[in-house]
C-alpha cells in the first residue's frame, strides 16, 4: 500500500543540504580569516628576511677572521651563489634577493615583500 520512495528523496535532500552548508561555511571562514592569513604571511616573510640577515652577518664575521683583506663593500652575490653566504635560504627566495655591498636587497616584484624587507631591522 505505501511505497518506500521517500528514503531516496530524503538522502538526496540531505546531501544537498550538506553541500550547501559546507560551501557557506567555507565562504564565512574565508571572509573572516583573510586578514589573519595575510598577517601570518607577512610575519613568516619578515622572519625569513631576519634570519637571512643574521646569516649574512655570520658570514661576514667568519670572512673577517679568515681573510685579512675582506671588505664587506665588495660582497656582491646573487643567484645560486647566495647559498654560499646564506645556506638556509629557501629556493623560492633565491630569485627575490641579492647581496649588494654586504647588505640583503630585495629584487623581486611583490610590493608587499619589498616593503616588508625594508621594515626588517637588525
Amino acid at each position: 500500500m505505501f511505497s518506500n520512495n521517500k528514503s531516496g528523496k530524503s538522502l538526496i535532500l540531505l546531501t544537498i543540504v550538506i553541500v550547501v552548508m559546507s560551501v557557506a561555511l567555507i565562504f564565512v571562514m574565508k571572509m573572516f580569516n583573510t586578514g589573519k592569513t595575510d598577517k601570518a604571511q607577512e610575519e613568516a616573510f619578515k622572519l625569513s628576511v631576519y634570519e637571512y640577515n643574521i646569516e649574512i652577518k655570520e658570514y661576514k664575521t667568519e670572512q673577517l677572521y679568515t681573510q685579512e683583506e675582506f671588505n664587506e663593500e665588495n660582497l656582491n652575490v646573487y643567484g645560486a651563489k647566495l647559498k654560499e653566504v646564506i645556506p638556509n635560504m629557501a629556493e623560492t627566495d633565491m630569485s627575490k634577493f641579492k647581496i649588494e655591498h654586504g647588505k640583503l636587497i630585495y629584487i623581486g616584484n611583490d610590493t608587499n615583500e619589498e616593503r616588508w624587507t625594508k621594515e626588517v631591522r637588525i
